[in-house]
């Protein structure tokens, strides 16, 4: 089986895991302190909060916003769940807004058509390791007085214009799942060029506690280990060199699938201004074959990803809205009404939902890993 992803570590993780079991100090010491330096300096930023899950990083920067009970924040209906939910976890409202069909992020021009007087921010999500329109974006923000969270979980080391994602919003959020372009094994970390907000991101992940016995925030239990740090400091050290063999090997399996054209699949349009690195290789799959390609790849040993495959709003949670006993956040504002997410069409996110699928691109894969990759695809039809 070709994987369609694996963690890219050897023996200098290893090391420097072993490094810190044998120290016994496992939580806040040197490492985490190192990593968010290093990560915040790579992306562009003065400072980062490392924390233990991209899902935590994304709601931590919620709460640093102050963001809560009756505040809306628009985010793509295609994205995976975890944007929404850091929504949820502040009792805030998530509004969806359509993406754009060539790079599959948010539409600016949608995210102005949901803005509304209870609208305090705004998740774009880079999805597939592309960048949505920042420019326009932060024009829009700038315009409405709103936040900009950057959800950067796929997209470490992407750049718009020049500037590398996680540095351009008011916040950036990352994962380091383990497959994604680099891995603490799991965790998160938060990058803005607001220190008071990184500050605050840091009392609030360790129990709210600005010493050791006083707490003066709600708080939560978030923090990045030190050993998750020390493969962390390997991994970025590695991240470039990473970065450019994933983007060699998309760009060589886009290219020969457009030079042999079928009329089941559509190859992405790449933008001059962005610095895709690829953490999905993307196909869009026409004439309703998604799910039979992907099953024709698996029993040939290619395996491919194949997630967000309904818009969001469809998901029993959002469509119940009840993510809260007594359903709240919609019931427990006064005068709030409630978002129709049963009435709510998003033509574009309607019609590559399901639809896409992400070959295998990872920085392992070998000249021939890559020729059969790309053969077995275009011998199914």
């Amino acid at each position: 089986m070709i994987k369609v992803a694996v963690p890219i570590t050897g023996e200098e993780e290893i090391a420097a895991v072993r490094e810190v079991i044998l120290s016994g100090n496992f939580v806040s010491g040197k490492n985490v302190a190192q990593f968010e330096e290093s990560f915040a300096d790579y992306i562009g930023v003065s400072a980062a909060a490392a924390t233990n899950s991209g899902t935590a990083a994304l709601h931590l920067a919620m709460a640093a916003l102050g963001i809560g009970p009756g505040d809306e924040v628009i985010v793509p209906a295609l994205t995976f769940m975890s944007t929404v939910t850091s929504v949820f976890h502040q009792n805030a409202i998530p509004v969806f807004a359509d993406i754009d069909p060539d790079n599959y992020c948010i539409s600016p021009a949608d995210i102005e058509k949901r803005i509304t007087a209870r609208t305090r921010a705004i998740i774009p999500v880079h999805l597939y390791g592309n960048a949505a329109d920042m420019d326009a974006i932060m024009q829009l923000a700038e315009k409405h007085d709103l936040k900009v969270i950057e959800d950067c979980a796929q997209a470490h080391g992407t750049e718009f214009a020049g500037r590398r994602v996680g540095s351009i919003g008011h916040l950036g959020a990352f994962s380091f799942f383990a497959t994604k372009h680099m891995t603490t094994g799991e965790g998160g970390l938060v990058t803005s060029d607001n220190n008071d907000w990184i500050d605050l991101i840091k009392k609030i992940r360790s129990h709210g506690m600005v010493n050791r016995d006083d707490h003066h925030y709600l708080g939560y239990n978030y923090r990045m280990n030190e050993m998750a740090a020390a493969i962390g400091n390997v991994q970025l050290r590695k991240l470039e060199q990473m970065n450019r063999r994933r983007i060699e090997i998309s760009l060589q399996i886009l290219e020969r699938l457009e030079a042999a054209p079928r009329d089941w699949f559509t190859v992405p349009r790449l933008a001059e201004n962005v610095r895709h690195t690829f953490f999905w290789c993307p196909l869009r799959i026409i004439n309703g074959k998604a799910r039979e390609v992907v099953s024709r790849l698996r029993e040939r040993d290619v395996e491919v990803r194949h997630r967000y495959n309904e818009p969001l709003y469809k998901q029993k949670l959002i469509r119940d809205r009840s993510p809260y006993p007594g359903g709240c956040p919609y019931t427990c504002i006064p005068d709030y009404t409630s978002q129709d997410y049963d009435k709510l069409q998003l033509p574009n996110v309607e019609a590559i939902a399901g639809n896409m699928i992400g070959l295998p691109n990872h920085p392992a894969l070998t000249q021939a890993d890559i020729d059969r990759v790309v053969e077995t695809l275009l011998a199914l039809y």
